[in-house]
């Protein structure tokens, strides 16, 4: 298991995210994202009404899955209860596409994708599940 420092700074690495939340079945709903990491919270920006923001409305149980993809194989989900939050503002927003993007296309991708019509679900981990290979 890695030190709370070690996960700390994975979870700051731009990495892609599954975003697990429960269907309205029960049953799960996973989707690829990108999501911000900040003093212990997770933030991510969803469209307003799409299945994870309705799920997480009707269920606040969450998961998100992280992983190295490239050794030494590293992989950590971390589960908690989920809030819905506003929307980012515009510096959130660049932070977020330039952290997946760079300067330069983050610029160009928010300006092609426009404002509004978003929320964000947020939460702090309450725990947290790990995979290291040993090699």
């Amino acid at each position: 298991m890695a030190s709370d420092e070690a996960r700390q700074a994975f979870l700051a690495e731009p990495q892609l995210g599954v975003l697990s939340t429960v269907g309205r079945d029960g049953g799960p709903h996973a989707v690829p994202i990108w999501y911000l990491y900040e003093d212990g919270v997770i933030r991510i920006s969803v469209s307003e009404g799409s299945q994870k923001h309705r799920n997480v409305e009707r269920d606040p149980r969450v998961a998100l899955a992280v992983d190295r993809r490239e050794r030494p194989y590293y992989a950590l989900t971390a589960l908690g209860a989920a809030t819905i939050e506003p929307s980012f503002g515009d510096e959130e927003r660049l932070r977020l596409a330039t952290r997946y993007l760079g300067e330069a296309a983050a610029q160009e991708y928010l300006k092609n994708r426009g404002p509004g019509g978003s929320v964000t679900i947020q939460f702090r981990p309450d725990r947290f599940f790990e995979f290291e290979s040993p090699v």
